[in-house]
């Protein structure tokens, strides 16, 4: 293990530890803490993390009381890792740190030139590779072993690839296939000349491309059952696989935090940037800024479990993972209180709470319950955890360009959005969803307040008609269903400009109050409804109207 993870080793509770100003340390992954037994939520798959391994330069469990000064220093990650892991930890503070990957799992060029089909695109100068005949290998460091820590071809089938427009500064979706290359020619300095099979194929001058391998087999960092964690003047560069995780976490602060690329890069993470799944207390981020993600931003939400199995008598059930990307975790405690809800409607019919819990396997838990079952339709209703539930505030945050979503809050806890500047986002800023078939994140919102925020150039992935940049759309398959999923959602005081499809749009379904009310919009606004059961419009104005 190398000098910096010896050193962090010997932290003990209500310890300081101050780095060497501005030191460059750096972490490999077959150099760093080595774990085993970390399941993650929203992750890799069991055939791409079994045993749930992390690599981690910051590795603290069971530690109370500790503040980890960066000092300016930067980690620099060698391989694929999870920097920093916390495991039943409370009262951490890490602060005045960089955190970086020497080459980042994400490879990207630019195009400079095109004659006549001919194009030269020009590698970043962090990413690695190799030319094989026609076929191009992005590859990581050398581990110490001197084999490369990962490596992929540039059109495999685990790479998912966007293209910047030159003229919009906009990412979409690039074809795999519109990327095979007929002929290269290595021409040096991180440059080379490649011709397209498909001649056709939309690849701009000026353009740059993205790549990335969409295995999620580490993370930004992972937070678990911790409490009362603060993450402040953070500067991450890069993070691979997901962004920072807090799983059942309670109370969690990011202040003046910077998740930016690197001056000469484009991107930041390959997923989410903050995720947390089943946490409890206030999640709170502020004065942070992020751009670069290839996916979103902030999501916050649980995990519903589907009821497989019933016993009546003794008052028992056991519970299954349905997403093969969210298993093997804890995901009760006893005393949780739990709601039943109904699978096609999303609609909560009966609590209990948790007596007692078993894991069977990594997707199945039996859990034993203080009360007599409900009448379930077993393979299909699940249930919510409704003690890890959190409140939300987002505030004073710069959100830039990204190919995923702003901020994604499926909690009943008290959620405020406010002073925030949302710009060319893929999709919509705030998308409120839950849902028991698919991703199976729960849960239902009581009230959303999205107050004061700027709103540039969203929704550009133009997934729903007029690309609405505020969208409810709980995944209800009752067609029938006249009800509502989400409590109340208040709109204010928000300026909205550059609409994507010439006029502004929210789309709000399954909801039951909305207020919008005291907006600038820069063109004419819509709002689309099903089964809303009041709505209030106020004082909403468009700019240069009388």
């Amino acid at each position: 293990m190398n000098d910096f993870c010896n050193l962090v080793l010997n932290i003990k509770d209500n310890d300081t530890v101050v780095l060497e100003k501005d030191k460059l340390y750096d972490v490999r992954q077959d150099d760093s803490f080595i774990l085993k037994g970390f399941f993650c939520s929203n992750t890799a798959k069991k055939h791409e993390n079994p045993d749930g391994t992390r690599f981690s330069a910051i590795y603290l469990n069971g530690k109370k009381n500790i503040t980890i000064d960066g000092n300016g220093a930067t980690l620099l990650i060698h391989g694929k890792m999870t920097p920093i892991l916390l495991n039943n930890c409370e009262n951490i503070t890490i602060k005045n740190l960089t955190i970086d990957y020497a080459c980042p799992t994400m490879a990207e060029f630019k195009v400079l030139s095109n004659e006549n089909g001919a194009f030269v695109i020009e590698i970043n100068k962090d990413c690695l590779y190799r030319v094989e005949g026609n076929n191009l290998i992005w590859q990581g460091e050398n581990d110490l072993n001197g084999v490369p820590y990962w490596e992929d071809s540039y059109i495999g089938n685990r790479r998912h690839i966007k293209l910047i427009d030159p003229e919009t500064d906009i990412p979409r979706d690039f074809r795999r296939a519109d990327l095979n290359f007929e002929a290269i020619e290595d021409l040096g300095n991180n440059q080379l000349k490649v011709t397209l099979v498909k001649k056709d194929a939309d690849f701009p001058v000026g353009a740059v491309l993205q790549t990335r391998n969409i295995v999620r087999d580490q993370t930004g960092s992972l937070f678990q059952r911790c409490k009362n964690l603060n993450f402040e003047n953070l500067r991450v560069k890069f993070m691979h696989g997901l962004g920072m995780v807090s799983q059942f976490c309670e109370n969690v602060t990011y202040k003046s935090c910077d998740f930016t690329p690197a001056d000469h890069r484009t991107i930041t993470s390959t997923a989410d940037f903050f995720q947390f799944s089943g946490c409890k207390g206030d999640i709170i981020i502020e004065n942070c800024k992020a751009n670069g993600a290839h996916d979103d931003y902030i999501n916050v939400h649980g995990t519903h479990l589907r009821i497989i199995e019933a016993d009546y008598e003794n008052n028992s059930m056991i519970v299954r993972f349905m997403h093969d990307e969210s298993w093997g975790f804890q995901a009760f405690e006893v005393g949780d209180e739990l709601e039943f809800i109904k699978w096609n409607n999303l609609q909560p019919y009966a609590q209990t709470k948790v007596k007692a819990y078993k894991k069977l396997n990594d997707s199945d838990i039996l859990l034993c319950l203080d009360r007599a079952l409900p009448e379930i339709e077993i393979g299909k209703d699940v249930v919510e955890n409704a003690t890890w539930t959190p409140n939300l505030y987002v505030r004073n945050c710069d959100f830039g360009r990204t190919s995923g979503r702003g901020i994604l809050c499926t909690t009943r806890g008290e959620v405020i959005i406010e002073n925030n500047r949302f710009y060319k986002l893929w999709g919509p800023a705030l998308l409120m969803e839950d849902d028991c078939n698919f991703w199976f994140e729960s849960g239902y919102s009581k009230r959303v307040v999205f107050r004061n925020n700027v709103i540039d150039t969203c929704d550009h992935g133009t997934t729903y008609p007029n690309a609405p940049v505020i969208r409810y759309t709980p995944k209800i398959m009752d067609e029938n269903f006249k009800g509502y999923v989400h409590g109340r959602l208040i709109v204010e005081n928000n300026v909205f400009i550059n609409p994507i499809c010439k006029k502004h749009c929210l789309h709000l379904e399954y909801l039951n109050e909305a207020e919008i009310r005291n907006n600038i919009f820069d063109a004419d606004f819509i709002i689309n409804i099903k089964n809303v059961e009041s709505i209030i419009e106020e004082n909403n104005t468009i700019k240069g109207s009388p």
